[in-house]
């Protein structure tokens, strides 16, 4: 089966949004009639810059079959937190003892913040907008974050469950803690007469939204596993080399790891001292990358240095093309 999510990643400067953007513009002009979604997973965006227009949170045609998108996580997940707390405090809220409990409603909205929920899990949301669109185009390419913060994205789909879990925990404890005591004082009618009902189907919302999260991240975790392939983009050097070495060891029981490119190899012949003996050093880790254990069965793919900035939609085809010369389009998704 082709992949269906092609993921780009690597360290810092290597060029991984460029080539994230010029293999998607390649797909979408070698099949006109695939519709390519082209997805920025970091943070710090820069598709529009890339294409020299302006994308941002939201879905923007590039081409006629090509859209890109640069997802803010911070308010996909200041959406779901909002609802979340929202039921929470209803149903905490409802029986009239608890509601006594000083500093619950606070208590509820500082555990359940925007601001408490960690990094790695505010970027799984953007996993959201694949799943949701996942029907519309046929093939997403995927501009990952620097390689830290690259492995927090394949593991977030259990993370995201353990922190809302663990809060909720934490909501709930506290809350029958303080019931325990009320009960030994005050043996009374804690809730409103007539009310179970009402506090069932709050219950019942706030469980199913933990539930669809936990059905979200399964829907990933296959995704990975089956759908998925990921390449890593290195220049040829040592702390490069050494990175996606580390990587290719802590990825491969998300996803599955199917090429390397290697970017920014200088031209033969060049004339420049500094640049001869950079060359010198490129060959070494081109040759080591290859012979290495975990990439001598992958693709291994090379381009030039280019010698112009590589922004717009000509750049980034002349840069494919340089990077994928006679590959097809199936060539290209599986390696």
């Amino acid at each position: 089966m082709s992949p269906k999510l092609i993921f780009f990643g690597g360290k810092g400067g290597v060029g991984k949004s460029t080539t994230s953007a010029a293999t998607a513009t390649y797909l979408a002009k070698l099949k006109p009639e695939k519709k390519i979604f082209l997805i920025s997973f970091d943070i710090a965006h820069n598709l529009g810059d890339l294409f020299d227009m302006e994308i941002g949170d939201k879905i923007t045609q590039v081409l006629p079959n090509l859209w890109a998108m640069e997802p803010d996580a911070e308010r996909y997940t200041e959406d779901f937190v909002r609802e979340f707390v929202e039921k929470a405090k209803k149903l905490a809220l409802d029986m009239p003892l608890v509601k006594k409990l000083t500093n619950l409603e606070q208590y509820i909205e500082e555990s359940f913040s925007a601001a408490s929920i960690p990094l790695a899990v505010k970027n799984s949301i953007f996993f959201d907008q694949i799943l949701e669109t996942e029907n519309e185009f046929d093939i997403f390419v995927v501009d990952l974050p620097p390689t830290g913060n690259m492995i927090s994205i394949f593991e977030v789909p259990k993370t995201t469950m353990q922190v809302f879990l663990k809060s909720t925990l934490e909501t709930m404890d506290k809350v029958l803690e303080f019931v325990a005591t009320m009960r030994k004082l005050n043996p009374v009618n804690w809730f409103r007469p007539g009310a179970s009902a009402q506090r069932r189907n709050q219950a019942a919302e706030l469980l199913g939204m933990l539930k669809e999260l936990d059905r979200r991240n399964d829907r990933i975790m296959r995704m990975l596993k089956t759908l998925s392939s990921l390449r890593f983009v290195t220049i040829a050097e040592r702390p490069s080399y050494e990175e996606i070495r580390r990587a290719a060891d802590l990825v491969k029981k998300y996803v599955p790891l199917d090429g390397v490119v290697i970017n920014k190899i200088n031209h033969e012949g060049i004339d420049c001292k500094y640049c001869a003996t950079e060359t010198v050093h490129q060959k070494k880790y081109i040759k080591m990358i290859q012979e290495d254990e975990h990439f001598k069965d992958k693709k291994i793919w090379q381009t030039w240095r280019m010698e112009d900035e590589v922004i717009g939609i000509e750049k980034l085809t002349e840069f494919a093309k340089s990077l994928y010369k006679e590959d097809t389009f199936e060539m290209i998704l599986r390696p």
